[in-house]
């Protein structure tokens, strides 16, 4: 049975007829989902992508696009890029815990944003406290016509560098 997290690689497909960066939404140490500390996440469960070891404390935006929806604790936002890629960001893995504290959105469900734009603050001091670590996962379930995912898996700077790169077919 094909497995959707088989997608994911830090290296490139051999083929693939278009390519599009996801600059990283926040500053941190880009990693596969396998390191997460969650079956679920680490198995696709909400879809397929990298975690972001967080050190900043903003999440901005990675493109040009709209708030679709986000969770009434503020952990976890859904992203629609103008030319349709859907993106979930979920900051921490059990964050929903914190019942709304340490997240401050910028934005509502169905507001516009640019790329950079400012979409939440949040307490990295606060999760590192409560869950020991703090990851930042950005995933997509739009994988029926990607070819690969590529997760460059280093450091990096929130809105300097991609943090994936999507290989469609």
């Amino acid at each position: 049975m094909w497995d959707p997290c088989d997608l994911v690689s830090p290296l490139a497909p051999e083929s693939s007829r278009l390519q599009l960066d996801v600059l990283a939404p926040v500053s941190g140490k880009v990693g596969l989902l396998d390191a997460v500390p969650s079956s679920a996440f680490a198995n696709g469960l909400f879809g397929v992508g990298i975690a972001i070891d967080m050190a900043g404390h903003r999440l901005q935006a990675p493109f040009d696009g709209i708030l679709q929806d986000h969770t009434v604790s503020g952990e976890q936002l859904r992203l629609r890029s103008k030319q349709g890629l859907e993106l979930l960001i979920q900051l921490g893995i059990d964050s929903h815990k914190l019942m709304g504290e340490g997240f401050k959105a910028k934005l509502r469900r169905g507001q516009t944003f640019t790329q950079g734009q400012a979409l939440m603050d949040f307490d990295l001091n606060l999760l590192k406290r409560r869950f020991g670590i703090a990851h930042c996962l950005v995933l997509t379930s739009q994988t029926s016509k990607l070819s690969g995912i590529q997760a460059h898996c280093q450091s990096m700077l929130a809105m300097q560098e991609p943090c994936m790169t999507l290989h469609f077919r």
